[in-house]
């Protein structure tokens, strides 16, 4: 300790320029399963009141198995054969491995069988003693509690695969929705006013029908207007896939007073008829793992009018307390989705209104816009049209810019190729009397922007285009010249397209004049040492067990799938608003910086190699090495953008990477955190890749990241 850097290691790639919602590595999603405590006690406790009474040759079927970890319970708790049905082949072979090596142990008398299959092509003949399964459990239920389209298969096997009288667990549950005013959400999406413009014309984007947030593991206030209503209530023991309704309508009264920003959905499912033992994904009833596997969704909601249709702009609907109103729920695919529509009640009285017409339909405003430009408005446009802090470090750019190229008396012009909105652009033409043109990769986005500048007097000043900048000629350019002033997107945002390092090299070519300014003129890519439990809960089994259950195969293959090799873009997570907890232990620090103005302009070395001393400020565990992409106005970097906001739009959509991290000496199938102590000094090398030296097509450097030794027993580890 001390000076002296630690013995360990850690190695990745990566192509840093873009990010995305990419899972960490495939069957993420199963690791926080796995470490949802209060989802793997349900059912064990469902499985202890269940399995003791099922006889000597009890036979329990698991349909949708994934890990196999719910079959090892049933055996355990001493079920003579279990039947684990998992549709995929890969996640049933990890299942069957991770059978094996438990059986001695945990289940020596039991049987454990794995069909990598669906469960409607198993017949009852190939079960156990080619009779029908004693206790059929299932845990196939997404964030809407039939979004992994339960009601479709689990009759079938129901019916077919369980005895008469069988036992079904969980045997019920209901999805709810409830009515909530959430300001710091509906905010990602109605952009009001900034720096003198008026944003609200681009809440015409806002979809408030298909598209739902999910919004497990925050801790983003809200208020229910609404008690939680329960507009689906589902018996796994007698109902089929016909047993869904089309829509349902509902009356309550307004709880308390407020403005109705989104339906929330949330559901319970119960173990058994007494409904005592209840399993739930509402706000808070799960831990973080669980979150993350479940979370809960929220829908924009907008009012309807009598006819249950939507006017031409988003219009929200505010209640008094006790005031009644009317709910419309309809099922898509037999409950795999739902959407919700409010008003007013449409009549006196507590009787619920009659069915919705099938022929409401989405708002007009709706049709005929490409389903991608609206998924793409709703979860990057519109949050960063409403990102103020990003407005304001843009503006003051451009005012730096301005002046560098000349003074207010000075009529630069501008290329935006941001994805904010064209806001620096509005900003632009309205402080500065600048020509701009606004490129965006949606056809949409550019008719709502050209609305929206007219709306700020602007239009004569502003134009937009749905284009590829690299599709671009200079002649169609304000004044048909090449731009003084270039805008791009910070790197590392999902937009991979619009990537500064995509389109740089030619924008620094053919688009911007010689001596031309680019904002943001700076971007540094920063590493720092980061402890989190919950972190953790998503890439590894804390000490490769669950229980008594041995879970290293799934650590292994978490290793094997390259966890500890890359760094991968994780968004909302390291937010204000998340739950998750984190500590960093050693501050990020800067490790390639980048001259945004002068990228592309030469040629790149294909390899440089960078030595970074990090030093520990706080004791703790290393449970991985966390990276942010952060800009600066210009080479004084007198101001800084980066990921850390309050506003919640920048934490969807500015991610951090995360490259996980096990110590030296580790057991094989434990993936165990750096013990560090404060004073601890680390010795980072950077090896930075570029030009033909890269090992992906994305854009930009990909980095190498390897911590040394100077022990001479080790050398590099």
């Amino acid at each position: 300790r001390g000076s002296k850097p630690l013995v360990w290691f850690g190695a990745c790639v990566m192509a840093a320029a873009g990010a995305g919602k990419k899972p960490l590595f495939e069957y993420d999603d199963h690791y926080v399963m796995l470490n949802d405590i209060g989802r793997n006690e349900f059912y064990r406790r469902a499985l202890a009141r269940a399995v003791p009474g099922c006889g000597e040759e009890c036979t329990v079927l698991d349909v949708g198995a994934g890990s196999g970890l719910l079959s090892m319970m049933a055996a355990n708790l001493g079920a003579r054969h279990v039947v684990a049905i998992e549709a995929n082949p890969n996640l049933a072979s990890l299942a069957e491995r991770t059978v094996v090596v438990n059986q001695p142990a945990n289940f020596p008398s039991s049987n454990v069988t794995i069909f990598a299959e669906l469960s409607s092509a198993v017949s009852p003949a190939r079960l156990p003693g080619g009779r029908p399964a004693d206790i059929l459990v299932t845990e196939t239920f997404g964030t809407m509690l039939l979004g992994e389209g339960a009601a479709n298969f689990v009759p079938d096997a129901r019916d077919r695969l369980l005895k008469p009288g069988g036992q079904v667990i969980p045997v019920g549950g209901c999805q709810y929705v409830t009515l909530v005013e959430i300001p710091g959400f509906i905010a990602t999406l109605s952009p009001r006013s900034w720096g003198g413009l008026n944003l609200t014309g681009f809440e015409v984007l806002q979809d408030s029908i298909y598209w739902k947030a999910t919004m497990g593991a925050s801790r983003m206030p809200f208020k229910r207007l609404t008690e939680r209503i329960c507009v689906l209530e589902l018996d796994l023991w007698k109902d089929t896939r016909d047993s869904i309704p089309l829509n349902r309508t509902f009356r309550v009264p307004a709880a308390q007073a407020g403005t109705v920003h989104a339906a929330l959905f949330d559901w319970d499912v119960w173990a058994d008829d007494s409904r005592s033992d209840i399993m739930s994904n509402a706000p808070g009833a799960r831990n973080f793992a669980g979150d993350v596997a479940w979370g809960w969704l929220l829908q924009v909601q907008e009012e309807a009018g009598e006819d249950w249709r939507y006017g031409p702009f988003p219009k929200r609907l505010v209640v008094a307390e006790g005031e009644l109103v009317d709910v419309a729920v309809e099922f898509i695919a037999r409950g795999i989705s739902m959407h919700v529509r409010s008003r007013r009640a449409a009549s006196p009285g507590h009787e619920p209104p009659g069915p919705m017409p099938q022929s409401v339909g989405s708002p007009a405003r709706m049709r005929g816009v490409e389903r991608a430009d609206m998924i793409e408005a709703n979860e990057f446009y519109l949050p960063a049209a409403g990102d103020e802090e990003r407005h304001t470090f843009y503006g003051a750019a451009l005012d730096a810019a301005v002046e560098r190229h000349g003074g207010e008396g000075s009529k630069p012009t501008l290329l935006d190729c941001s994805s904010g909105a064209g806001v620096p652009a509005l900003s632009a033409a309205k402080r500065h009397g600048m020509q701009s043109l606004v490129l965006t990769r949606r056809k949409e986005f550019a008719n709502v922007l050209r609305t929206v500048a007219k709306d700020n007097g602007v239009q004569d000043l502003v134009e937009s285009y749905s284009a590829d900048v690299r599709d671009m000629l200079e002649l169609l350019l304000p004044r048909g010249e090449r731009a003084d002033i270039v805008v791009v997107e910070p790197p590392g945002t999902p937009l991979h397209g619009l990537s500064p390092f995509a389109v740089l090299p030619y924008i620094n070519k053919h688009l911007l004049k010689e001596g031309g300014i680019v904002v943001p003129g700076h971007a540094c890519f920063e590493i720092g040492l980061v402890e989190s439990d919950n972190l953790a809960s998503m890439f590894a089994v804390p000490g490769g067990r669950w229980a008594e259950m041995d879970m290293t195969v799934w650590n292994e293959e978490a290793v094997k799938q390259g966890v500890l090799g890359r760094l991968v873009p994780y968004t909302k997570w390291f937010g204000l608003q998340s739950t998750m907890g984190f500590k960093w232990l050693a501050t990020p620090q800067c490790v390639h910086e980048v001259d945004l103005g002068a990228y592309g302009k030469a040629g790149l070395p294909n390899e440089t190699v960078a030595v970074h001393r990090f030093h520990v400020s706080a004791e703790g565990r290393g449970h991985a090495l966390v990276g942010k992409w952060v800009v600066w106005d210009t080479a004084k970097k007198a101001r800084m953008l980066g990921p850390d906001s309050s506003y919640l739009g920048r934490a969807l959509t500015w991610p951090h990477y995360v490259q996980a991290l096990s110590a030296p000496g580790a057991a094989p199938g434990v993936v165990q955190p750096l013990a560090v102590a404060k004073g601890d000094v680390l010795d980072l090398e950077v090896t930075t890749l570029q030009a033909g030296a890269k090992r992906t097509a994305a854009a930009g450097p990909e980095f190498s990241l390897r911590f040394l030794s100077d022990e001479p027993d080790h050398g590099e580890l």
